[in-house]
């Protein structure tokens, strides 16, 4: 038992060393990460629907994305595969990922909400 305990914890170890000796050369920073995911899931967004205005997001094309991030799609791929292998690291990137959005989502809602009241105002005024 004492062995299986010990070979178990020497992969363990082995697996752990092995990520860092596959961490890619040109590994966006987490910040990185981030800011891309989180231009891809506004971009993803904006093509589940057709608004009326002149800005149609659904038309970006993924080189446009990656143009802006100064990265290529296999700087990306390597990046997402390594933070993938480290669960943790991978989990504080969404974590920021999600509260980024999540503020996006607070500010919108704000400004529609303020717009909607003037609205409501303008037609009391009106009347």
């Amino acid at each position: 038992m004492k062995n299986l305990i010990f070979v178990l914890t020497f992969f363990l170890f082995l697996s752990c060393s092995n990520v860092e000796k596959n961490k890619p050369e040109n590994l966006m920073s987490e910040d990185e990460m981030v800011n891309f995911l989180f231009d891809i899931n506004i971009i993803n967004s904006s093509r589940a629907f057709r608004n009326r205005s002149e800005l149609n997001y659904y038309n970006i094309k993924d080189s446009l994305l990656f143009k802006k991030h100064k990265i290529d799609s296999i700087t990306f791929s390597d990046s997402n595969f390594y933070y993938a292998s480290n669960p943790k690291i991978y989990l504080k990137i969404y974590s920021k990922l999600e509260k980024k959005l999540s503020n996006l989502k607070d500010s919108v809602s704000k400004v529609m909400d303020d717009y909607t009241k003037k609205r409501q105002d303008s037609l009391k005024n009106s009347i």
